[in-house]
């Protein structure tokens, strides 16, 4: 497989993302987490490479994209992204998101519902009112100081995240946040600020929800199975770094959805 990288101008900035074109049918469109980039799908690439187009996007302000104007919200990063795949000459495709990223793909599916196929979400932040305001209030900024007072600080989170994954993953997550700097946290005030139940109540595609027994947002995921009945919803082993550290599990969850939808 040769994984790609490239860059798409969208109103002036440069969005990175990392490609794995070779083949045909409908493609996915990857979205990653807070604090991290396209580089978190390369194993997924691989898994799914052959079987149809892939894209990885690297969200404006994280991996290699520029950053985006000041106080992004969910819907200017899903309408950037959206964006930036049309600029890709993708008018149709699935879009799989984790975290942060499946906030931003749940609103692309509900504000472009011709162009979505199918909505993929990795353990979705389905917050609601309360559970934002606790969230929102253990956000805090990065403060870049002289004595590097925020270097550490950027490696505990990714640590913490990530207890048992390698420390290749928590070095690269480290690098991912100290690359988007004093602007990391804005992604998660959009998403925190961002009301899922209500967006994902417009969604009209096929959905897959997933979540890990180790991610700390798999209490919530019992309100999106309820409110969403008609998705297809599978819990998994693993933690945070899930798509890291077992691309094949995901791949074979995607693969089989996908077929799924495809054939009927």
């Amino acid at each position: 497989m040769s994984i790609k990288r490239a860059y798409v101008d969208v109103d002036g900035r440069q969005l990175h993302y990392r490609v794995a074109a070779g083949s045909r049918g409908t493609p996915i469109v990857y979205l990653h987490q807070t604090a991290s980039s396209s580089a978190m799908y390369e194993g997924l690439l691989a898994q799914l490479d052959g079987e149809r187009p892939q894209y990885a996007l690297d969200t404006p302000g994280f991996g290699q994209s520029d950053f985006p104007p000041p106080e992004p919200t969910v819907n200017s990063y899903a309408q950037g992204l959206l964006a930036a795949a049309g600029a890709l000459g993708l008018d149709r495709f699935h879009v799989l998101g984790h975290h942060t990223g499946a906030s931003i793909a749940c609103e692309m599916a509900a504000i472009a519902p011709d162009r979505i196929a199918t909505l993929i979400m990795a353990g979705p932040p389905y917050l609601d009112a309360e559970a934002c305001k606790e969230w929102l209030d253990e956000t805090a900024a990065m403060v870049i100081d002289a004595k590097g007072g925020h270097l550490m600080p950027a490696w505990e989170r990714a640590k913490d995240l990530g207890p048992n994954s390698s420390l290749d993953i928590v070095h690269r997550e480290t690098v991912d946040t100290l690359r988007a700097g004093e602007r990391w946290h804005e992604a998660y005030l959009a998403v925190f600020t961002y009301d899922m139940p209500a967006r994902l109540a417009l969604v009209r595609c096929p959905i897959l929800m997933l979540c890990t027994h180790d991610d700390p947002l798999l209490p919530y995921f019992p309100h999106a199975r309820e409110a969403r009945p008609d998705a297809r919803s599978v819990e998994m082993d693993g933690g945070v770094f899930v798509i890291d550290e077992a691309p094949e599990a995901i791949a074979g969850e995607v693969r089989t959805f996908l077929a799924s939808v495809e054939s009927s």
